[in-house]
């Protein structure tokens, strides 16, 4: 298998794809991330918050500073709601960040990162990731998105420091990412865009580009060169009317990224299990390393 850390595979897994998140399932206990939770009492944007920090496992820290990638939609990051009635390599429904990080270094695909789960508000959700007052039929949202952006950089990277003191976390924008899907990806890349001497990349899984008739494809055409790298997708079994706006995005988005973009349609759909299978081509454009190909079409 060429991983870092030796082991066997179980008979259950060995018929199932070959996919890092279950991968991290026949690694030995002591290879596993841990995972630190934080309660924020927030500021900028009132109310408590919780904070679930990926760690990688001692054996692949390394001595450099760790990159951190903040990921919205914490409530989605890692345990799916049933896990205690479905066995581990059926779960579905969250991302199961933690196993993929496991998997990808086990198998020396990826470096060594930390991820920090943001959680939001469920009422709230739409108003804190999206800049601007929008309107989807009858329901207007938006207008916190710079205020959830302070968040970040001024209240849970800094209670991120003081719960993982005896860990160096990077501190250059270049190794702060952004990561979010749907919606919490139209944060992801507005920060990268607007804030990239703080946040220097950005994960984007079906980005909603539609938001506001399409108001980032506009910031990207104004802005110019794009300094941050960025790595997005959209899936071929979403709706006609997303994916075209996803195009426009992503085509202003690579003509002005330079080599620092990565942003295609690719085989999927708009839930948090296909978002899985696509993530790890994503982190490795970002964050570096052995470069992965786009996720075959189901049943492939």
């Amino acid at each position: 298998m060429g991983c870092r850390l030796a082991h066997d595979v179980p008979r259950e897994l060995e018929a199932l794809p070959p996919r890092p998140e279950l991968h991290a399932l026949a690694m030995p206990r002591h290879g596993r991330g841990e995972i630190h939770d934080v309660l924020l009492e927030g500021q900028r944007l009132p109310g408590l918050r919780l904070l679930r920090i990926y760690v990688p496992a001692p054996e692949f820290r390394g001595e450099a500073p760790l990159p951190v990638l903040l990921l919205n939609d914490g409530h989605k990051a890692f345990e799916p709601a049933n896990h205690r009635q479905v066995p581990a390599f059926h779960q579905s429904g969250t991302l199961q960040f933690h196993r993929v990080m496991d998997g990808l270094l086990c198998t020396g695909t990826l470096p060594p990162a930390v991820v920090c789960a943001v959680a939001t508000h469920a009422g709230s959700r739409a108003d804190q990731y999206v800049p601007v007052r929008t309107r989807f039929g009858d329901t207007e949202f938006g207008g916190g998105g710079d205020a959830y952006l302070e968040l970040l950089e001024h209240e849970v990277l800094p209670a991120m420091a003081a719960r993982l003191r005896g860990l160096t976390l990077a501190t250059t924008a270049a190794q702060r990412i952004l990561v979010g899907t749907s919606i919490g990806g139209i944060a992801a890349l507005y920060g990268a865009l607007t804030r990239p001497q703080v946040f220097g990349g950005a994960i984007a899984l079906s980005p909603s580009a539609w938001v506001g008739d399409g108001f980032l494809t506009r910031l990207a055409q104004a802005n110019g060169a794009v300094g941050a790298r960025i790595a997005a997708d959209i899936g071929d079994g979403e709706r006609a009317p997303i994916r075209d706006h996803c195009r426009q995005l992503f085509t202003v988005l690579a003509e002005r990224g330079a080599g620092r973009v990565l942003a295609d349609e690719v085989p999927g759909r708009h839930h948090e299990d296909s978002w899985r299978q696509r993530l790890p081509r994503l982190l490795q454009h970002v964050l570096g390393g052995q470069p992965a190909p786009p996720p075959a079409p189901p049943g492939a």
